[in-house]
């Protein structure tokens, strides 16, 4: 069936976009054409180099950022923000959009809980236009600790009180090479949301290594892989919005390393499944992947791609 549209809702979306003259290549028929939503999918994958554009394209095949943030609702972006290599963190365009999609849905609070700073906003071209909505972030540093119940390595963790406390969490990794655990995505991203203390935990908390513990990080990547599946049992994101545009291959976390430019914007509710079908853009298969197993096996979500729909565009 052909989507239709009344003035009112043209206009509507026509501003969500911002400015004609200042997105550039943004292209309106691209966002209200075919619009068609499933509830059966599991993952929207949405290729092109237009991140701002595929971003609300990717949420609008999940029933559009409304079925999941409410009018007065407090949300929590969860942005892999650091500024380290090219390839390395969340392209500030995809953050800008679901920000923007955000504010359109009538959130009344937002926060950066890795703290984004104002540089990694200002990489963005569209920073200018999208100005006023970007000082509307919040940052708050403030840790809670949380007991873990049914964590087999993690019993408790000091983390975000945002990221606890507010009403709509949603992550915003990028997908890339990671020395450690051999891929980041959604999953590892939660680490971000936890202070010091708890991430040395997830890395020497096991005690192998003796001494070199101190100075190597990954001595027992098992024990981390299953303290990064254990972390989130505090709280699974309502919604994933993944960069997989371009981003390292190698020598990640922090790079400089090898490019791959897949073009990719990939979004879903789960985020073990979203990092299950991201660590195959790497060359990975899920199952190979410890902490993808790990978090399936205490039923967070399902690694099992066979069994996912996944609708590419």
């Amino acid at each position: 069936m052909r989507s239709t549209f009344d003035r009112r809702s043209f206009i509507k979306q026509s501003l969500a976009i911002g400015t004609g003259s200042a997105l550039g290549s943004v292209n309106l028929s691209s966002i209200l054409l075919g619009n068609s939503t499933d509830p059966k999918i599991d993952l929207s994958v949405i290729n092109g180099a237009d991140y701002y554009t595929n971003t609300w394209k990717a949420l609008q095949t999940l029933g559009g950022i409304e079925s999941f943030v409410k009018k007065g609702n407090t949300v929590g972006l969860l942005i892999n923000s650091p500024l380290d290599g090219f390839g390395t963190h969340t392209n500030p365009d995809i953050a800008i959009a679901v920000l923007k999609m955000c504010l359109d849905a009538g959130a009344s609070e937002i926060y950066s809980i890795e703290g984004a700073s104002l540089k990694y906003w200002k990489q963005s071209r569209l920073y200018p236009s999208f100005e006023k909505e970007i000082a509307r972030v919040r940052t708050d540093s403030e840790k809670i600790t949380v007991k873990i119940n049914n964590g087999k390595n993690l019993k408790e963790a000091d983390i975000s009180k945002r990221l606890v406390e507010c009403d709509v969490l949603i992550n915003l990794p990028i997908v890339k090479d990671h020395k450690g655990t051999t891929f980041t995505c959604c999953l590892k991203n939660m680490m971000g949301a936890c202070s010091f203390s708890t991430n040395r935990f997830f890395h020497q908390g096991s005690g192998k290594g003796g001494l070199l513990k101190f100075i190597q990080f990954y001595n027992d990547i098992e024990f981390l892989s299953q303290c990064i599946a254990d972390v989130q049992l505090v709280r699974k994101p309502n919604l994933c919005v993944v960069d997989a545009t371009v981003f390292i291959t190698t020598n990640g976390p922090n790079g400089p390393g090898e490019l791959k430019k897949a073009q990719k914007i990939v979004v879903g509710t789960n985020c073990v499944s979203v990092d299950a079908y991201c660590s195959t853009l790497l060359g990975f298969q899920p199952e190979n992947i410890l902490m993808i197993q790990y978090a399936s096996e205490l039923g967070i979500g399902s690694s099992q791609l066979k069994n996912l729909s996944i609708k590419e565009i």
